[in-house]
């Protein structure tokens, strides 16, 4: 489990986006993904950037922000988000993570969020890997993909 990275470097640079939205929708949106077999794996295609689900990007991009002043106080602007290769490469580690939550490789935890809303979230680390796959509830018996890092 999670020993095979995606070989990007195989892809075309002009095909890379559709090449892993390829590997999300088959593990996410055209098959159900469940955690412990109960908690449905949401890929919420009701939210989208473009043509595909915010979770997909989340998953393999990651947000560029800078400091600018107002009023003589730093602020964070975001950018935009850019590829994050690492993290896209891989992809197919969080179905693995997710389907065999419970081999001793991964550690899982909750943490209460310092976001507005105080979510608590479900950490899943693939410790020996330092890659984490994190969850929000939805409603009583599904989740979404909030993102994934190494």
């Amino acid at each position: 489990m999670l020993d095979n990275l995606l070989e990007l470097q195989k892809v075309d640079a002009t095909e890379i986006i559709d090449f892993l939205y390829g590997i999300f929708h088959r593990d996410f949106v055209a098959n159900r993904t469940l955690l412990a077999n109960d908690i449905y794996i949401n890929p919420r295609s009701y939210l989208k950037i473009g043509d595909k689900e915010q979770d997909f990007w989340h998953l393999t991009t990651r947000e560029e922000k800078e400091k600018i002043w107002v009023n003589r106080k730093p602020e964070w602007r975001v950018i935009g988000r850019y590829p994050d290769f690492r993290r896209a490469e891989r992809l197919e580690w969080v179905k693995q993570i997710l389907t065999n939550h419970q081999n001793p490789a991964i550690k899982m935890f909750y943490h209460r969020e310092n976001n507005s809303k105080r979510d608590i979230r479900l950490y899943l680390w693939a410790y020996k890997h330092d890659f984490v796959v994190i969850l929000q509830k939805l409603g009583k018996s599904s989740s979404f993909l909030v993102t994934s890092f190494l």
